[in-house]
């Protein structure tokens, strides 16, 4: 009787290891890319301007409420008293952790029957981007987008009266 033998086992082999230079240039690969990364967030958190409405805080909205008043006051007509009511602010949620205030610029402008439409116009006429409501006939309203968060919205409120918000939204306080 003949009995096969097993076959010689091999010992294994050392998995080759890469050159020393090669391990060098991948870490400072991977460490010149770190080092990107965080001077780009560094540069981008102090350059970008804020992608959020809560990014920002009240007193930067009211900087912005200010310059729009001076626009749409700068196109009342002739013959059209206003009156400044000041800001309203209202507490308000940013988050379930964060509270903040909202804060409405109301103006009243006075002046005589049967002119709201066009002065509702002339004032749109006057904003860049001004939508008006409706868009055929004698204008009622107006919205316009006054940047940084800011709405401002302007509409017919009776006989010889149009009523302008400018209303900054739910921010840091």
């Amino acid at each position: 009787m003949t009995i096969d033998a097993p076959a010689p086992e091999t010992a294994p082999q050392p998995e080759p290891q890469s050159p020393p230079g090669r391990r060098r240039l991948w870490t400072a690969l991977v460490t010149a890319w770190a080092l990107l990364l965080v001077v780009l967030a560094i540069w981008s958190a102090r350059n970008d301007p804020p992608s959020l409405r809560d990014q920002t805080t009240l007193t930067d909205a009211k900087a912005t409420v200010e310059q729009a008043m001076g626009t749409v006051t700068a196109r009342i007509p002739a013959g059209w008293t206003v009156q400044d009511r000041g800001y309203a602010e209202r507490d308000c949620r940013l988050s379930a952790a964060r509270d903040g205030v909202n804060a409405t610029r109301t103006l009243t402008l006075s002046g005589p029957v049967g002119a709201e439409p066009g002065t509702v116009q002339d004032i749109a006429a006057g904003l860049p981007d001004a939508q008006t409501r409706p868009a055929d006939g004698p204008k009622e309203a107006f919205y316009w987008d006054a940047g940084n968060y800011v709405a401002v919205r302007g509409e017919v409120s009776g006989e010889g009266t149009v009523t302008v918000e400018f209303i900054t939204g739910c921010r840091v306080p």
